[in-house]
């Protein structure tokens, strides 16, 4: 099978998750473990379809002197990265993590995103394979990004956080497939049964669009048109929750590109092993 070619646009910059050890004592200095590598959803999902077996190139912003740094980590991931420069500060995210893999609190300092144009983006999104976009970049961004793609193209979205996914909902009727978590869906449908979110946003894509709708440990459902399937993802011990809602993007993404044939319920299987691998520190080895 020839390998699927993605264009991914949207935020790229380093995480830091610091883990506790033991239980956090608040007010005191608690001792930690460190881990420091790429991070912001599109960049995250980028990394997964790699590790799939597909050509991903990677359209974000950087600082010019922190480009190099962050071109080679991309590279080594196996994407193909193109990194505008950008002048402002560099964006970043730092997680602190309880010992039982839980998110304690995050901080997120993304202002380089919001001054990126329209112009920017368009003028280095190449190909005309699946296009995915995530929340991070300016509304009036995305919704220029999804104006100018023909009628061809498959443009997939994921939510990047409750604050941020309203961006998406001038998107919605552009997009062959959105995947977001129960309470970015909230934002946008109101608060329901997945499954009954998952309904009325897929009614709300491109005839044939799929949403995906996930809740933790809980059940997720995934809707196309009137049909849709629910699903629990498998237990698994919780080494991080952080991130697994990317990895489960890609494998849909994936999924929709490399085997369209296949159902709804397969979809949404293979969507929640994925998550539930990374939540599980499995990563799998780059195809």
């Amino acid at each position: 099978m020839t390998k699927p070619v993605f264009h991914i646009c949207g935020g790229c910059h380093l995480d830091r998750h610091l883990h506790f050890v033991g239980e956090a004592v608040l007010g005191r200095t608690n001792p930690a473990l460190q881990r420091i590598g790429i991070g912001g959803v599109a960049a995250n999902i980028a990394r997964h379809l790699a590790v799939h077996g597909s050509h991903a190139h990677f359209t974000g912003v950087q600082p010019a002197d922190e480009i190099s740094a962050l071109d080679k980590r991309l590279r080594a991931a196996g994407v193909e990265p193109c990194l505008i420069p950008l002048e402002g500060e560099v964006p970043g995210y730092t997680a602190i993590v309880a010992a039982d893999g839980e998110l304690v609190v995050g901080a997120a300092s993304m202002g380089l995103y919001d001054e990126v144009t329209p112009e920017m983006a368009l003028a280095n999104i190449i190909g005309d394979g699946p296009l995915v976009i995530d929340a991070n970049f300016p509304e009036s961004v995305l919704q220029a990004i999804c104006q100018a793609q023909p009628e061809t193209r498959p443009v997939f979205a994921a939510a990047t956080s409750v604050a941020k996914v309203g961006r998406l909902a001038g998107c919605l009727a552009r997009l062959d497939a959105l995947v977001l978590n129960r309470s970015e869906a909230t934002i946008l449908a109101g608060d329901a049964p997945v499954a009954d979110m998952a309904r009325a946003l897929a009614a709300r894509l491109r005839p044939g669009g799929v949403v995906l709708v996930s809740d933790g440990g809980c059940q997720a459902a995934l809707a196309k048109d009137d049909d849709c399937v629910t699903k629990s993802p498998p237990p698994v011990p919780l080494v991080q929750a952080n991130g697994a809602g990317d990895a489960m993007a890609a494998a849909l993404f994936w999924g929709l590109t490399a085997t369209p044939a296949a159902g709804l319920a397969a979809h949404l299987e293979a969507a929640l092993a994925a998550g539930a691998d990374f939540a599980a520190g499995r990563q799998a080895e780059q195809k």
